[in-house]
């Protein structure tokens, strides 16, 4: 069974309660505690996620609470704290985790949040879990992968493909020779940035629909789609390729378009936009890019990559487990 059709089996038997708005389908969780919470929870698991031996455990701890940043931002949620739950292998020790933790200590310090507590296992791996609270900004309502509508327009923040050809290089350092910018390539997969700031001017400016890209641009716009109930329509000219993936992805013979919209691990946001509200928000999230890279139209929901009007058959939309 496909990773998307056990959370949908997970999901039916979840039974949705009083005090949970919105509990499983979304990149986080609202939970009424007296106000509204924002929850989320992601974990890292060794050669699932990372592999030690190309991530040092600063990186790890880093990541860890990044991808569940980027989890809140996808809301246009403020982060407050966090809980992390940690495994360690035999060969882990107290200078690992202080490395670890002086690495999550620093994003957190960066946003304002907390480490207020978790648990510790010994295991066979490490296994990083981390679950982050947030809360509404004020004035804005959290965006939920849902609310497009037909005619919006699917933009997305900074470029993408940057941690995917970290990854070839990281596998075959060769890859790289002679590509300016390696390793900003390689922090992009190692040391992703949470777009908190662009969340918000998003939930601000008028966005009706957002989510965070951690599995491919083309698998998330299928998942917003089918949220929806729309169709979203990818254009792969229009997918703004991060600096230094291009040559990598040659060296590697793969197209640089397709794997900048299904490489995954960009943490970069999908928004869904009405037409009129693209040039404010270009202006509240600059210098941060935000560039137009298809629709929602009515039809079959999902998504459907096009290349120069043809749809395209791609080996996969993105990264499942």
């Amino acid at each position: 069974m496909g990773e998307l059709a056990l959370i949908e089996r997970i999901a039916a038997r979840a039974r949705p309660r009083p005090g949970t708005p919105l509990g499983i389908g979304d990149d986080a969780a609202l939970v009424d505690v007296g106000g509204r919470a924002v929850l989320t929870h992601d974990l890292l698991v060794e050669d699932v996620h990372f592999r030690r031996p190309t991530t040092g455990w600063e990186d790890l701890g880093h990541k860890a609470l990044a991808v569940n940043l980027s989890d809140l931002a996808a809301m246009a949620a403020e982060p407050v704290a966090a809980l992390v739950g940690l495994v360690l292998p035999p060969d882990a020790g107290p200078e690992e985790v202080d490395r670890l933790y002086a690495g999550m200590e620093a994003l957190a310090a960066a946003h304002g949040v907390t480490i207020a507590g978790g648990d510790l296992s010994a295991g066979p791996a490490a296994i990083v879990a981390v679950t982050a609270v947030g809360r509404p900004a004020e004035g804005v309502e959290p965006l939920r992968r849902s609310g497009g509508r037909p005619g919006d327009v699917l933009c997305v923040t900074g470029a993408l493909g940057a941690a995917a050809a970290g990854l070839l290089v990281l596998d075959e350092p060769e890859l790289g020779a002679g590509v300016a910018g390696i390793e900003e390539l390689r922090d992009a997969l190692l040391r992703p940035a949470p777009r908190i700031a662009a969340g918000l001017a998003l939930g601000r400016g008028g966005a009706r629909a957002l989510m965070d890209l951690s599995d491919g641009l083309a698998l998330d716009a299928w998942r917003m789609g089918r949220a929806c109930g729309l169709r979203a329509v990818i254009d792969l000219e229009a997918v703004p390729v991060a600096p230094g993936a291009a040559a990598v992805a040659r060296a590697a013979g793969r197209d640089p378009a397709v794997l900048a919209a299904t490489g995954g691990d960009d943490y970069e946001l999908l928004a869904a936009v009405p037409p009129e509200a693209i040039a404010g928000l270009r202006a509240a999230l600059a210098p941060l890019p935000l560039t137009p890279v298809g629709r929602l139209e009515e039809g079959e929901p999902g998504a459907v990559v096009l290349r120069d009007g043809a749809p395209v058959t791609l080996r996969r939309l993105g990264w499942e487990h």
